[in-house]
């Protein structure tokens, strides 16, 4: 069986994790920065010499001593489409990043052959259509190598690191606050029972925290739990090492919730969805999983088919917003319209929208053959575009093509 990586990428850090076999059972690990130590968080940069040689994460800091040319912060400036000159040579930041998420996945290779990855889910904290864009062209190397891969948010990986722990951590709400430095994130992960299947949503709030203090912090604490009822709690990021959580961590551990801190659970988090991916997770089962990226409808044609009513799917409620993609053929009927339907996965109210191809030259029912392809601009907005095909030899393709967008 081949093994599925965790990513976790934002500006000035990442971390690896992969999954191995350990006694017959396949288990999350972190990847060390270097092998045997206890060090997992690698700095997102690179270093160009003066003969031209690139170096990444670590290699680049040690390569670049006190020369003020070690190049940082890839991943905005691959976004904003940069460049930067160096000896005489121009080198792009998208091609940059992708160097660098190149040399720090397959430090991988450390707890497992590379040539085993056959899955890998990448997360950020930022998935706007920009950052998504940008990454999936760093990340066409996997596609290369026929690794499958997908890119999601924080949130999705808080929800799949606190459903693979013990199931005494779940069976109430599920906190996690994440500090930089300078903002605090609080995510709230709660369960709707009134579903089928369950809803698992994260409800998320941003603090302003500048400073590293422990009556600031438990106040943002106190605003986020004193009327919820948790199980567990996790403290993520850089921002609360140090020691200096004290009266925080007391109200914390208040209610008898289990409180958890370290800087993993996101790359640990993206590592156990790419084995849903994989392998799917029966525990899983009852629950979808629901955020501010998942599409919320299940979208699909209303046609007649051989005198019947036919619904053909093309996009499913659930699965991220910047991956949303579906496309069908078909022929157009005497009513020279295609009626899109929309059906919310919270409410199942139904309700349709319809794409008129009046400006499609005009042919017998059924002899005009189109192309619909649809995809998601943001995540409360669906782009239709139908393609006249023609009729095989009989009417040839006009190129013609009419659009719509659809609000959700």
């Amino acid at each position: 069986m081949g093994r599925v990586l965790g990513y976790d990428l934002n500006d000035l850090s990442c971390q690896v994790s992969i999954s191995i076999e350990n006694e017959g059972n396949e288990e999350v690990r972190s990847v060390p920065v270097l092998a045997g130590s206890e060090r997992y968080v690698i700095p997102v940069a690179a270093y160009i010499s003066d003969s031209g040689d690139v170096s990444y994460g670590e290699d680049a800091v040690r390569a670049s001593g006190d020369d003020g040319k070690l190049i940082t912060n890839l991943l905005s400036r691959a976004v904003k489409g940069l460049y930067i000159d160096r000896n005489g040579e121009r080198y792009d930041y998208v091609t940059l990043l992708s160097g660098f998420m190149k040399r720090t996945m397959y430090m991988s290779s450390v707890l497992s052959p590379v040539e085993l990855i056959e899955r890998a889910v990448i997360a950020m904290p930022d998935v706007s259509e920009e950052y998504v864009k940008t990454v999936e062209e760093a990340a066409g190397f996997l596609k290369d190598e026929d690794i499958k891969y997908r890119i999601t948010g924080y949130p999705e990986c808080f929800f799949y690191y606190a459903m693979n722990q013990d199931a005494s951590l779940t069976k109430n709400k599920i906190a996690l606050f994440d500090y930089d430095g300078a903002i605090v994130r609080s995510m709230l992960l709660y369960t709707r029972v009134d579903t089928r299947p369950h809803l698992c949503m994260v409800e998320e709030r941003d603090f302003d925290m500048t400073l590293k203090d422990d009556l600031s912090f438990l106040e943002i604490a106190r605003s986020v739990l004193d009327s919820e009822i948790v199980s567990a709690v996790y403290l993520s990021g850089e921002g609360f090492e140090g020691g200096w959580l004290k009266s925080s961590v007391t109200y914390l551990c208040e209610r008898r919730r289990r409180v958890f801190q370290g800087r993993n659970l996101y790359t640990k988090g993206a590592c156990y969805a790419a084995l849903d991916d994989r392998d799917g997770n029966p525990m899983l089962d009852i629950c979808r999983f629901f955020d501010d990226e998942k599409l919320v409808s299940n979208i699909g044609l209303h046609m007649i088919r051989d005198g019947q009513e036919t619904y053909i799917p093309l996009l499913e409620a659930g699965i991220n917003w910047y991956e949303a993609k579906g496309a069908s053929e078909f022929y157009l009927g005497d009513d020279r319209e295609i009626r899109i339907r929309l059906e919310s996965f919270f409410t199942k109210d139904v309700r349709y929208s319809v794409l008129r191809c009046d400006g499609f030259p005009k042919r017998p029912a059924r002899c005009t053959r189109v192309r619909l392809e649809v995809a998601m601009k943001d995540n409360s907005c669906v782009s239709c575009k139908a393609y006249d095909l023609g009729f095989g030899d009989i009417y040839k393709s006009s190129g013609d093509t009419v659009e719509t967008e659809v609000f959700i």
